[in-house]
């Protein structure tokens, strides 16, 4: 079993990938134990209900099931509805009184007021409505009083609604995250040969020989010079960031430059970030995260440790590098072939 600096990498970065998708799924698990009714009832609902057992319920808050498939004998119109946002005459939606087993259950409907199945949620009934119908229906009509259910359904779209569907969409995108980073994490330990650093190290010579190189130095160099995440021997970058290292051998970086990133809150700044950006010639590119004073440090020590990478950022280099490589790469030949009698 290997114990060198390549494979303690592998190893931390495994532990925290499998930690942190442990942790998410915690917390849904936690979130979903505390919201478990509104979540069985959106998962698995409507539930359809025979009308002996639903005139039986004696609030919205008692029944495990409170997304209903309700039918009932007859709908009556109430009079009463939600308006239209912006209007104060077209309604959203209309609440009916249905007959359910000689009971009346109030129904808010966005649908045709005369069907008899509806499925909606049980809530509580607000003051207005039961002011402007179960109030005044009852003292018109004293032989109603105690007719009406102690709760009303919501027909008005329980999935539907915004908020539900956000809510959903957050929920099963967390737990799939959760369950990617563990799988991934239990992936690698299982097949570590198929890790993304080995195959990264791959590119430069035997595996072995790479990575007893590597520890080497980073044992001899007390593990090189350190900002922050990154360290740097004399044959090797490597960037040991919390769920993923990457590592860059020094013959190959060829462009280095910082990165400002402002940040605004409703428009107004809260604020700068700093980083560096290197890349080499096999293609890679790290960020770098740091002060704002160390990020020129970084790119001193690079420019002092490697003269031939360009530091600095331009529109005509970045131009170059997207669209014209091997020109970039033949101005770096360029500048190593300038410095080689001063570096031999």
């Amino acid at each position: 079993m290997w114990d060198d600096f390549i494979s303690r990498q592998i190893k931390r970065t495994n532990r925290n990938l499998f930690l942190c998708g442990t942790v998410v799924l915690t917390i849904l698990a936690l979130l979903l134990a505390a919201s478990w009714r509104d979540a069985y009832n959106y998962v698995f609902g409507p539930f359809p209900i025979q009308s002996t057992e639903l005139v039986s319920i004696w609030g919205p808050d008692a029944p495990k099931r409170y997304f209903l498939k309700v039918e009932g004998e007859k709908s009556l119109p109430t009079g009463m509805g939600q308006l239209e946002e912006g209007s104060n005459t077209k309604l959203r939606t209309s609440i009916v009184a249905l007959v359910v087993n000689k009971r009346l259950l109030l129904v808010n409907t966005p649908t045709d007021s005369h069907q008899l199945q509806f499925t909606g949620i049980l809530t509580a009934v607000p003051v207005e409505v039961s002011n402007g119908v179960i109030h005044k229906w009852e003292t018109d009509s004293p032989n109603l009083k105690g007719a009406f259910l102690p709760f009303m359904l919501d027909a008005s779209g329980f999935r539907t609604k915004g908020d539900n569907l956000l809510v959903a969409a957050a929920g099963a995108g967390f737990g799939v995250l959760g369950l990617i980073l563990v799988a991934i994490a239990i992936r690698r330990k299982m097949q570590p040969e198929s890790h993304p650093l080995l195959t990264q190290l791959a590119k430069y010579g035997s595996l072995q020989d790479v990575r007893m190189r590597i520890d080497t130095e980073m044992r001899g160099e007390d593990g090189g010079e350190k900002f922050g995440a990154m360290q740097i021997t004399t044959n090797w970058l490597i960037h040991a960031a919390a769920y993923k290292t990457n590592v860059m051998a020094t013959r190959d970086v060829v462009w280095a430059y910082p990165k400002v990133t402002k940040h605004y809150h409703s428009g107004i700044p809260t604020g700068k970030s700093y980083s560096a950006i290197i890349r080499d010639s096999k293609g890679q590119s790290v960020e770098i995260s740091g002060k704002k004073d160390s990020v020129p440090k970084l790119l001193e020590s690079l420019q002092r440790r490697m003269p031939w990478v360009l530091v600095g950022f331009s529109k005509e280099l970045e131009a170059l590098w997207q669209k014209e490589k091997p020109k970039f790469f033949q101005l770096i030949e360029q500048r190593r072939a300038k410095l080689a009698p001063a570096t031999r």
